[in-house]
């Protein structure tokens, strides 16, 4: 292993795999370290929903109120929970402001055209060699509804999408079981979104991490521990493991990103979301079509070898603990849809990890203001996955120098 690279990626997810690779394709060296890429990070237990659909903001209008009044509720798939900290309340008082109609409609055509970007990428990707067992598959998704509510938030937003220029279909009961005869939910109807995809995540990390280390990526299991500055910008990274001299550094580490720029004097609005997922093993998945049902909050992904539940949206701090009962909602849309592999299901695991939430919504890909060669590749919440490719893509192209495929500034660091 060298002690010399031009970019030193802290953090070894899909987001830091994927800059890693945009970047050795221009010919530099990268050392990406990390301290458990596949026990910690957030994209091993993620939907694997690759979802230009969701053109919506977390940050919007009615949110804080749903999650004020589910707060009593140990299986609500939204918590919020009270804390004093100070990051946190800035947090909630900068995700509370941008719950505005005006803030989702400036924030939809930003979110379209980074998944769509993105979507096109992972394709590029995958049709590389090695990448043959990753599951990509462009089936759509199926946003279910049961409840006159649930019915009326999908078809709000499919008519934003649809204003948008996304493909979709509103389809009735018998329409949407035309389409996935497997459905075992009550429902009375459905939002298809045509242009949505899916992965097996941890499949295609580690066939990405294959393919870096055979273009020459060296990998680090280590722990970012300080930077070395010369005139504000950063030269060298200490690490558990030793220094290394770097040109450029990317914070690419999820919910532990802002620990990481807070020694440059940078503040990163993230917070970790954490959210819940039960992987149950199935020699053929009987569901086709990814689908959210709208009403539970929950969202079902086939994948090859498996079917995946996931859910829950909680905010309480970097509490990694599994909550059962916020499970309970997933484990038993599980028992539903893998019966038959029904003692199976009872001895899964629920899995759990922290999505880096930014307060608005939009991603953190940019560099720093305190330290202009280090830049922030964070804060994708529960679309990480999706956003892999397209942030990867940019950080290559800004460290680079060159134009950008997209207008950055919605993403600046030091925004809000």
């Amino acid at each position: 292993m060298n002690d010399s690279y031009d970019v030193v990626i802290a953090g070894g997810g899909v987001v830091g795999l994927c800059s890693a690779y945009y970047l050795q394709k221009t010919g530099v060296s990268v050392l990406i370290v990390d301290r458990g890429r596949y026990s910690e990070a957030a994209s091993t237990g993620n939907a694997g929903m690759i979802v230009p659909s969701h053109i919506v903001p977390l940050s919007a209008p009615g949110v804080i109120a749903k999650g004020l009044k589910w707060l009593m509720n140990p299986e609500s798939p939204l918590y919020i929970k009270p804390s004093a900290n100070p990051k946190f309340m800035k947090w909630l008082w900068l995700f509370q402001k941008h719950c505005t109609a005006e803030h989702v409609a400036r924030s939809i055509p930003i979110l379209r055209d980074l998944s769509l970007m993105s979507r096109d990428l992972f394709s590029d990707v995958c049709a590389l060699p090695g990448f043959e067992e990753v599951g990509l598959a462009h089936d759509g998704l199926l946003m279910l509804h049961r409840s006159d509510y649930a019915k009326k938030d999908n078809l709000e937003l499919a008519d934003l999408a649809e204003n948008a220029g996304l493909e979709i279909s509103r389809l009735s009961a018998q329409e949407t079981m035309d389409l996935e005869p497997a459905l075992k939910s009550e429902l009375t109807g459905s939002v298809f979104f045509k242009q949505d995809a899916s992965i097996h995540p941890e499949r295609f990390m580690r066939a990405l991490e294959s393919h870096l280390r055979a273009a020459g990526v060296h990998f680090l299991d280590a722990e970012v521990k300080s930077f070395e500055r010369s005139g504000g910008a950063v030269h060298a990274v200490g690490t558990t493991k030793g220094r290394f001299s770097s040109k450029h550094v990317v914070l690419a580490a999820g919910s532990w990103s802002p620990f990481l720029a807070s020694k440059l004097g940078s503040a990163i609005a993230v917070q970790p979301a954490k959210g819940y997922s039960i992987t149950v093993p199935v020699s053929e998945p009987s569901l086709k079509i990814p689908c959210i049902l709208t009403d539970e909050k929950v969202t079902i992904t086939p994948m090859p070898g498996c079917l995946r539940f996931g859910g829950t949206l909680a905010l309480q701090g970097y509490d990694n603990s599994i909550d059962e009962r916020r499970a309970s909602p997933i484990r038993r849309l599980a028992e539903t849809y893998c019966d038959g592999v029904d003692k199976v299901v009872d001895k899964v695991p629920t899995w759990a990890g922290f999505r880096p939430a930014s307060p608005d919504g939009l991603p953190f890909i940019g560099a720093l203001p305190a330290a202009p060669n280090v830049f922030a590749a964070t804060g994708h919440g529960m679309m990480g996955v999706t956003l892999g490719p397209v942030t990867g893509k940019l950080i290559s192209e800004l460290i680079g120098g060159g134009p950008a495929s997209l207008d950055v500034a919605p993403f600046a660091s030091d925004r809000h």
